[in-house]
């Protein structure tokens, strides 16, 4: 048997990251706008993605000391994953 499993829309991922940071408790913008979006498109709709690269852009904003993740923060969790 074979599956083609199509990836998620950017309207299904933002609501997917916006759940999985409720079910965690949180209730405020913890993401730019633009860095959703780039983790949406690095991500291409596949939640394991979406998962490692908030996780990662979540990392880098710690060690910055921000308040909101940036798309910098973002690009940087980006190129850490693929190079790792």
């Amino acid at each position: 048997m074979n599956y083609n499993l199509e990836g998620m829309s950017k309207t299904e991922g933002h609501a997917y990251i916006a759940a999985k940071l409720k079910g965690a408790g949180c209730s405020q913008t913890v993401f730019e706008e633009n860095a959703l979006e780039a983790i949406l498109n690095a991500a291409n709709g596949t939640p394991r993605m979406i998962n490692k690269l908030c996780n990662a852009s979540l990392l880098v904003g710690n060690s910055s000391n921000l308040n909101i993740i940036t798309t910098d923060a973002v690009m940087q969790a980006i190129n850490d994953c693929e190079l790792g």
